[in-house]
């Protein structure tokens, strides 16, 4: 077949065209998949974004007790200054960084593809929600640079951005630069809302509560999404309430509880319990009706601690303080309680037990607020601090409990003591089956998401059966039959670690007579819980009179101190403590212990208070703090003459007074250094039986249980080959330029390695004390060639011995034994 020139022609051009229009088919179609791409990964980006924004809203858990937050950031217990823990964020982050990567088109300088906007600003939002401020407002910064010609976006960027610095502290730079923004924008503008909310928040944070209710009045006004706008209103009304228009308040609450429905349940309920609390203030009502009215709804009753909450604030301000902690109670055990929730009936709990005197039940709740309050900070540090003020008190308080308990055990007749332990025991196991058959009845329950679990998944249940078990059974080891054993020996059937740990147990079964055993029999012991009991009353009693200043507390302890027949120190200390509460309040009262003191306790530093007050009156610029600190500086300068004087004087300053054992341990040292062991010993006794129970009273009983070792020969002292040339010279004697100089006569003569010092030794005498370092000096020598020096004298006493034989001689003075005193 042939084909003419025309016709193969045209044959050739139509190939031509037809891979032309294949060629730009494909090319179109390779920019749409591109295009398409970029598009899937950007709102893949932003789907992320509001998945991580729909958790972080779901999971949040305001505290209402504080003006809320406009934007919450972080779920419950996390910290602010930590990323966030939702992975979403990253993954909106990723699909930016990724969209930006491979479509962007900046081309002379000039982004080219107007959706790089996009990604910089969901960039940014992933980010801020990730709470990694810095790096967020360097995508915002960005994207405000570039401006890429949208209006919305670049605002839209320029509102994140100052959110971000709300974040970071910079407050006023936030106010600067939205506040223009938000009074120029009209009121239908998409972001109006947003901007005025951020303006609220940055004046809140500056703690300008006028100017941040204006704009959240304004946000509140413009929100259209109810949640958001619960919100804003929700803190309208808390600055409104803070500014004492109170009815404005009420009308902000109510305006929330009217959306019914379609406000969130928790911002319905809050609002509720505010409305009925301002309604009822307002009217001088009770407000307990219309809360009973409101917990008896079933849909409220997630929100039943928060009723309880309120129902128990009501009622304690109102003086029915048994009702109130009863409902305080119902609030904290609820299974819908929140953290917070819990730490605000925590502190309020505490703060009324401490207004009360009950300093152990404050410990109790404060040790419960403690274990709620999620991270490190300020907040938690002043917790524990106020915590640790009550140590001591409850310490003491603990010791009168169980020393009045395990004393007026042993008074009883044994029939007695059995008869007091089978009834404590029946009430035990009875409350532990009610309990237990309570909770069988809520198992099946419809509603009660707490008690509809299997048995071993409810933990009350499972802590309740173990306390049954041990009532009935003991703490009995897990071997083969083990309801038979009466012993603890069992069959040597396992290794002989087993065998060990199973002989060192130990069981015991809940009845009357083994708790009889346990009560102690002994004189000795019975003696020393009767000390140990009147010393805590008296110290619990200076405690409370003292730091707390709950002085009839105080007087009580006092009066439980003469009726449990104290010793000399303990009666003359209660009688000054009673004289000086009484002094104001009660004059004759006051009158009777003063002489009771004066008569039978003439001497006592007390005694001297009381006859001659103006002479133990401070002057303006002194305290017992100051002058204890001089007297502890003369003690580091080994002027234990003056820390004798100053201590005796002040203590009859401090007595009764926390800086009371600091005063008598600082004494004791100095006694020791001046007097020897043996008078060292009479001191910290005598510490040890005024102030048994103070840090000071502590170490005085360590340090004699220890010189009581040495002295056994239990403790030998190191003997070292070092040497010690000691120079006795009169107390009275001035010897620091002498020091001096025999320190520049050593160091002439090569010496730098041996050293000088100045040690008190008695009231009399005092040493200069040369250390060698192990040289066996040239006394002679050194006599003849420092015979100029002033103030000394080559005949004086002095000799050369080891170290450890001159440890012996300053703890016990036996110097003057084998020379005599110049």
């Amino acid at each position: 077949m042939t084909f003419s020139t025309r016709t193969v022609l045209l044959i050739f051009l139509g190939g031509v065209v037809l891979a032309c229009s294949t060629q730009k088919n494909n090319l179109v179609n390779r920019e749409y998949h591109a295009l398409n791409t970029k598009f899937n990964v950007l709102f893949n980006g932003k789907e992320a974004l509001e998945i991580g924004k729909a958790v972080l809203y779901q999971n949040n858990r305001d505290n209402f007790l504080a003006v809320l937050p406009v934007e919450p950031i972080t779920l419950q217990g996390e910290d602010e200054e930590s990323n966030a823990s939702i992975p979403s964020f990253t993954i909106a982050e990723e699909k930016a960084v990724k969209a930006i990567q491979k479509h962007s088109m900046n081309i002379g300088g000039k982004q080219r593809n107007r959706q790089i906007q996009d990604a910089y600003l969901l960039l940014g939002k992933a980010r801020y929600f990730d709470r990694r401020f810095l790096p967020a407002l360097e995508a915002f910064n960005f994207l405000l640079e570039g401006y890429f010609g949208n209006e919305e976006v670049y605002y839209e960027g320029k509102l994140w951005r100052e959110k971000t610095n709300l974040r970071l502290g910079n407050n006023a730079l936030v106010v600067d630069n939205l506040k223009p923004i938000a009074q120029r924008m009209i009121f239908k503008a998409p972001l109006y809302a947003q901007v005025n909310a951020t303006v609220a928040q940055a004046y809140l944070n500056l703690k300008n509560q006028d100017s941040a209710r204006v704009y959240i009045t304004r946000a509140a006004l413009a929100e259209k999404d109810k949640t958001t706008k619960a919100r804003y209103r929700y803190i309208e009304a808390q600055l409104l309430e803070q500014a004492q228009y109170l009815d404005s308040a009420r009308q902000a609450y109510q305006t929330i509880v009217s959306w019914k429905r379609k406000a969130p349940r928790i911002f319905w309920m809050q609002a509720k319990l505010q409305t009925i609390r301002l309604q009822a203030l307002r009217d001088s009502v009770s407000p307990l009706p219309a809360l009973e009215k409101l917990s008896k709804l079933f849909e409220n009753q997630p929100y039943l601690h928060l009723i309880h909450q309120q129902e128990a604030r009501y009622l304690l301000a109102n003086e029915q303080d048994s009702l109130a902690l009863r409902f305080y109670d119902k609030s904290s055990q609820s299974p819908y309680a929140d953290a917070s929730t819990r730490m605000a009936n925590y502190r309020e709990l505490a703060d009324y037990h401490f207004q009360e005197g009950g300093y152990v039940k404050t410990g109790a709740y404060l040790d419960s607020l403690l274990r709620e309050i999620p991270e490190e900070g300020r907040l938690k540090t002043n917790v524990q601090r106020e915590r640790d003020g009550l140590d001591e008190v409850i310490a003491l308080e603990e010791v009168i409990q169980s020393t009045d308990s395990i004393l007026a055990l042993a008074a009883m007749t044994k029939e007695a003591q059995l008869a007091f332990f089978q009834n404590v025991i029946d009430e035990k196991r009875a409350k532990e089956l009610a309990a237990i058959e309570e909770e069988k009845k809520g198992l099946f329950s419809f509603g009660n998401n707490a008690a509809n679990v299997f048995y071993f998944y409810n933990e009350r249940l499972v802590v309740q059966g173990k306390q049954a078990f041990l009532s009935t059974w003991g703490n009995r080891p897990n071997a083969d039959n083990w309801n038979r054993l009466n012993t603890v020996n069992i069959e040597n059937t396992a290794t002989a670690a087993t065998t060990q740990e199973q002989e060192n147990t130990s069981f015991f079964i809940e009845t009357p007579d083994f708790f009889v055993e346990q009560i102690p029999t002994d004189t000795l012991a019975l003696a020393a819980l009767a000390k140990d009991r009147k010393q805590a009353y008296l110290d619990v009693g200076i405690l409370y009179k003292e730091k707390f200043k709950n002085n009839a507390l105080a007087l009580a302890r006092f009066e439980k101190v003469f009726a449990l027949k104290p010793t000399e120190n303990q009666e003359v200390s209660a009688l000054y403590h009673s004289f000086k509460i009484l002094e104001s309040t009660d004059p004759e009262k006051a009158q009777a212990y003063k002489n009771t003191l004066l008569s039978r306790f003439p001497d006592s530093p007390f005694a001297q208070i009381v006859r001659d007050p103006q002479n133990y009156t401070l002057a303006e610029n002194q305290s017992p703090s100051g002058l204890y600190e001089k007297a502890y500086r003369a003690y580091l300068s080994q002027d234990f003459k003056r820390v004798l004087v100053a201590c005796e004087n002040l203590e009859v300053i401090v007595s009764g007074t926390p800086l009371a054992p600091k005063v008598a341990f600082l004494k004791a040292i100095a006694v020791g250094r001046l007097d020897g062991e043996e008078a060292y010993i009479l001191s910290l006794k005598k510490l040890r039986e005024i102030h048994p129970n103070t840090k000071e009273g502590v170490l005085a009983k360590t340090t004699l249980e220890r010189l009581d070792e040495e002295r056994q020969m239990k403790y030998k002292p190191l003997v070292l080959n070092t040497y010690k040339w000691v120079l006795s010279f009169p107390e009275e004697q001035a010897l620091d330029t002498l020091v001096q100089a025999l320190q520049e006569q050593l160091a002439e003569e090569g010496k730098t390695a041996w050293k000088v010092t100045q040690d008190a030794y008695s009231r009399n005498t005092k040493f200069i004390v040369l250390h060698t370092k192990g040289e066996l000096p040239d006394t002679d020598y050194f006599l003849k060639k420092w015979g100029d020096l002033p103030n000394f004298n080559q005949n004086l006493n002095n000799f050369v011995l080891l170290s450890a034989q001159y440890e012996q001689i300053q703890r016990f003075k036996s110097w003057e034994a084998i020379h005599k005193t110049p």
